[in-house]
Order: structure tokens, then C-alpha cells, then sequence
């Protein structure tokens, strides 16, 4: 599958998590967080530096996966 827009990637995460327990590992992770540091510098770029997108993109990343789909 290529991923395309947002809407792409949450086609492929939902299809992920219906076919697999471990559905959001490590490629899905860094998949979702290009996809966000995209759409952040997108509407922030005039306030962040590319690092600053990209942290923030990451630690974005981490709270989803322990907050979100670590707790099921």
C-alpha cells in the first residue's frame, strides 16, 4: 500500500489493527510520524524549526503509543 494523505494512513492503521495484535510496532510508529512531522511543519513551519517539527512529531508519537494503544 502507498501511503498518499492522512487519509491513506489511517486506512492502513485501521486495516493493521484488525489484522494483527501487534498492529502499531515500529514501522507503523515511524510511518505515523513522518506523516505528522508533514502536517505539523505544513501549519507551523513560520514557528518551528525543522528540528523542533520533528521532536515534537516523536514525543507526539510516544504519548500516542503508550497513552493510546499501549493501554489496551
Amino acid at each position: 500500500m502507498i501511503v498518499k494523505d492522512s487519509n491513506d494512513l489511517l486506512n492502513f492503521l485501521v486495516a493493521q489493527s484488525d489484522s494483527s495484535k501487534n498492529w502499531f510496532g515500529f514501522t507503523q510508529q515511524r510511518i505515523t510520524a513522518i506523516a505528522l512531522a508533514h502536517d505539523i511543519a505544513r501549519c507551523h513551519a513560520d514557528k518551528m524549526t525543522p528540528d523542533e517539527v520533528v521532536d515534537y512529531a516523536i514525543n507526539l508519537n510516544e504519548s500516542i503509543y503508550h497513552k493510546i494503544i499501549k493501554t489496551k
